[in-house]
């Protein structure tokens, strides 16, 4: 764990020393996605939102503050699991750190017409920033979330923000919700995916979700330095021939795919946040 930790502060520090000019060889390339999500990762880095945006991020950080308050109980029953844990355990642990949430509402924010899908609703932090960034355009969002208790707290602070017609939380096991996010006619540009953390569903997603995608498309991938097998994936998704662009956050990783670039398989490293 020791060594781990050593490692990834000496991976941050080389980033952040060359920062200034990988931010120079992003910004003289001339495209309009890269450009978007350039710009949104200033904004956070900066902090620099528009009193309304500030306004947003209170709003889903005040659900934040209420959920680690939260001491209902949560069964893992559908996994097969004899355990359970409350709402305030899941939220410290598993919830989306706010920096990481910004810039998925900054990314947003600047997308035209932005159809998301999020594979790892959990309790509906990083949802309601994504709809709050969404609502104001004509949008819709899809979430699928395993644990039918996290569906129904996650469905009830969505409600707060936006129409109940203007999104869906998928209930289930990825295994059963999967192939039916494949199948539907929605066509996604902007993918969210934080559902599992293992090597094979990762680039299944991935694969599958290149054919419901409406380019230019954005994913974004969390954990990504998580384990060997995240690295590995990361390291596969990054090379696929369908990538224009990728950006390496460490903690997440963006992938661009443009069918009117030429440009392809061009990877940037940039630090955000720890």
């Amino acid at each position: 764990m020791i060594s781990k930790k050593i490692a990834k502060h000496q991976i941050i520090t080389r980033r952040r020393l060359h920062q200034k000019a990988e931010l120079k060889k992003i910004s003289a390339i001339d495209n309009d996605t890269l450009r978007l999500v350039l710009e949104a990762f200033r904004s956070v880095k900066h902090q620099s939102f528009s009193d309304d945006d500030i306004q947003v991020f209170k709003r889903c950080e005040q659900y934040r503050h209420a959920l680690l308050k939260d001491n209902q109980k949560v069964s893992y029953e559908i996994f097969g699991l004899d355990t359970s844990a409350t709402v305030s355990e899941i939220c410290a642990k598993a919830a989306s750190k706010q920096k990481w949430c910004q810039l998925l509402y900054g990314i947003t924010k600047k997308l035209n017409h932005p159809s998301i899908l999020e594979i790892g609703t959990n309790l509906g932090i990083s949802g309601s920033y994504l709809l709050e960034a969404a609502k104001h355009q004509k949008s819709f969002f899809s979430t699928m979330e395993g644990l039918p208790k996290l569906c129904e707290i996650a469905s009830e602070q969505f409600k707060t923000i936006t129409s109940s017609n203007n999104f869906e939380v998928i209930q289930g096991l990825y295994d059963d919700t999967f192939p039916k996010v494949i199948q539907n006619t929605q066509a996604y540009n902007f993918l969210f995916i934080d559902g599992n953390h293992k090597k094979k569903p990762t680039l299944q997603y991935f694969n599958d979700l290149k054919l419901k995608m409406k380019t230019p498309a954005i994913f974004v991938f969390d954990d990504i330095y998580w384990s060997t097998e995240m690295k590995e994936a990361w390291s596969i998704i990054k090379n696929d021939s369908a990538v224009n662009f990728t950006i390496d956050l460490y903690e997440q990783g963006i992938v661009i795919i443009d069918t009117e670039e030429t440009i392809k398989n061009k990877h940037f490293n940039l630090h955000l946040a720890y």
